[in-house]
């Protein structure tokens, strides 16, 4: 324990990661509290209100004569068409960091010229980032858009800024609407390894197309997000509309 926080915060965080890493599993006891003050080096007292925590955030449950056990961390966060899914998040007290795996500035291939409904000869912007919450990967996230909407983006472009924070502040460039597909894989070895998750383990794979007012498409993403971290829902009016998209974090 190095942190200046008190040592029950540390431990909290330190088995929140673990379970959000998969070093416990889903519906697996936790050590005892025996022996997670042996791990720690530290009091009963300290461990319990470490646990305390856990509990009410809901990722672990404890059950009377048997132990504590780790349990899904479930929330439901709505998606409105301009946000992100970082912010997102944000907006719900996670913290949310996002490493950069990739910047270029590339001709794109026939699909994403397609997508982006551009020329093959021009450029796009291709930026490559893997998200994390409280400390835990979650999602690979790709982002694509045409370069001459946006000279100069990756001078400007900051890992810890939102992108449409950035589009809108410096391009003037509103998310109107976005249309999103949602699909299913699952993990590779590559993929796997960027998650902290098993081979095969199943992703979900979020596409989405953002446009101005005027239909102008601004950006094309494509997102691979964790399974066991999210469900999808859908907002459905009584004219069978669909309003919003919403997760169950």
């Amino acid at each position: 324990m190095k942190d200046n926080k008190p040592l029950y915060l540390q431990i909290e965080a330190d088995i929140r990661n673990k379970i959000l890493n998969k070093k416990y599993l889903h519906g697996e006891q936790l050590p005892t509290e025996d022996q997670l003050c042996s791990i720690y080096d530290v009091s009963k007292i300290t461990i319990r209100k470490a646990l305390s925590i856990l509990v009410k955030k809901d990722f672990v449950e404890r059950i009377r004569g048997k132990g504590t056990f780790v349990k899904l961390n479930k929330e439901k966060i709505t998606l409105g068409s301009s946000h992100g899914f970082s912010q997102a998040l944000n907006k719900k007290g996670h913290i949310i960091r996002n490493t950069i795996l990739s910047t270029k500035i590339r001709t794109p291939d026939v699909k994403l010229a397609n997508t982006l409904n551009m020329d093959l000869n021009d450029n796009i912007v291709d930026i490559k980032r893997l998200i994390c919450e409280d400390g835990a990967p979650i999602g690979i996230d790709n982002f694509y858009a045409e370069y001459k909407n946006i000279p100069g983006f990756l001078d400007a472009f900051n890992k810890e800024l939102s992108i449409y924070k950035l589009l809108e502040k410096e391009y003037n460039l509103s998310v109107d609407r976005s249309v999103v597909e949602i699909n299913g894989t699952v993990a590779s070895k590559k993929q796997a390894d960027l998650l902290q998750c098993f081979v095969g383990d199943p992703l979900f794979i979020v596409n989405k197309i953002s446009y101005t007012k005027n239909d102008k498409i601004i950006h094309f993403s494509s997102s691979t997000i964790r399974c066991d971290r999210v469900n999808y829902i859908i907002n459905i009016d009584k004219n069978g509309k669909a309003n919003t998209i919403s997760i169950n974090h």
